[in-house]
């Protein structure tokens, strides 16, 4: 009898509504699944049912924006009578699918209101004289949110055009072009520098043989290999001079130089010196190779040092494309996105990693915690 007490187990509770329906589920639960999201898509929980009485496809059929706040218990996980939980927060119902046989019923909830229309209904504004804040801080009001600004710049605009995205797409293309992360989560928008994040130490190791690894996998691609640095070009256009005047103008013709040419002659040579110099930088992260392929941008700057931050940013975006793996493990209710962790024990892939998805998932198996990580960069 002690030892059915103190078995590690893992417990689901829901609150459907308002409403603690923990019981009306135990009988009909198949599995439960929370996703806590990479930046730019949306944390989202799925809730998968037997029915067989057909109560879930009739009077206890939800709704789309139906509320659902749940989190995973687990007792006695990691030591006897150790009891932890893990929040998953909140979320509105977004779709329902009806399956069999025999009768199932999938549930799935995400972390957006689906009452607001920042993610589906596309507009066209020009946004003038605006910071990257003041846009997140105004689509965030839209959508009934909180905006947590973590980022360290906010960069300046004389103009932004959205045209014909949703509010959240154009926001996340716009945090994608500055190199900043866009997480919607527990009704906050939050903006914030995943540099700063890989900078934080481990949470945690991973070890082989050591870790209750359920499975791993790590891949190397050619078409995957880092790049060692990045080139931002741009050609600035020649500012437009004010006409002159009418008086100005007939000096000019009556004008010759001492070599015989023309004033004329001399403003042609003014204008082609007074065209801006291309702007033209190699940015390379500390511990590049000297060889390697190297990425060619050509993005509007306004000077060298313009130049750099957006070829460091462009040179971020794509090298995290490089180094990535996913692991499976005994459930843990420490791992979440944005926390960093060492792997070791698997050779040319061990280093300090950041979590980019867990997936906390519970029902027939047990408790797993399954996870989408890349190497941390570190510049």
């Amino acid at each position: 009898m002690d030892d059915i007490i103190n078995a590690r187990r893992a417990q689901v509770v829901v609150n459907y509504n308002g409403k603690d329906i923990t019981k009306e589920l135990s009988g009909y639960l198949l599995d439960f699944t929370y996703t806590d999201a990479e930046p730019g898509t949306l944390d989202d929980l799925q809730i998968n049912l037997e029915d067989k009485d057909r109560k879930w496809s009739g009077p206890w059929s939800p709704s789309a924006g139906d509320r659902i706040t749940a989190y995973i218990k687990t007792i006695g996980w990691d030591k006897p009578g150790e009891i932890k939980r893990l929040n998953c927060g909140s979320f509105e119902v977004d779709s329902i699918d009806f399956a069999g046989p025999p009768d199932t019923v999938s549930i799935k909830a995400v972390s957006l209101p689906v009452s607001t229309n920042v993610r589906q209904e596309k507009k066209t504004k020009a946004w003038e004289s605006v910071t990257l804040k003041s846009i997140a801080a105004e689509i965030a009001k839209r959508a009934g949110f909180s905006l947590m600004y973590e980022a360290h710049g906010n960069p300046k605009y004389d103009r932004q055009d959205q045209t014909d995205v949703s509010d959240l797409s154009f926001l996340n293309d716009l945090c994608k072009q500055e190199g900043i992360a866009l997480k919607v989560t527990g009704k906050k928008l939050v903006l914030f520098d995943e540099y700063v994040y890989e900078q934080k130490p481990p949470a945690l190791t991973i070890e082989r043989g050591v870790s209750d690894i359920i499975s791993y996998g790590f891949s190397f691609s050619t078409q995957d290999v880092a790049y060692a640095g990045c080139e931002v070009s741009y050609q600035p256009s020649a500012k437009k001079k004010s006409p002159k005047k009418k008086d100005d103008k007939d000096k000019t013709k009556a004008a010759a130089t001492t070599d015989g040419s023309t004033s004329k002659d001399s403003k042609k040579k003014k204008e082609k010196s007074e065209q801006p110099k291309p702007i033209k930088v190699i940015y390379r992260p500390p511990g590049a190779p000297k060889d390697g392929p190297i990425l060619k941008v050509s993005q509007s700057v306004g000077s060298q040092a313009e130049a750099i931050n957006a070829a460091r940013k462009s040179l971020r975006e794509k090298n995290k494309e490089a180094g990535k793996a996913t692991l499976s493990l005994m459930g843990n209710v420490g791992l979440a996105a944005g926390m960093t962790i060492t792997i070791k024990g698997f050779g040319r892939f061990d280093g300090k990693y950041i979590i980019v998805s867990a997936t906390h998932a519970v029902g027939g198996s047990g408790y797993t915690t399954n996870l989408e990580i890349r190497k941390a960069l570190g510049w």
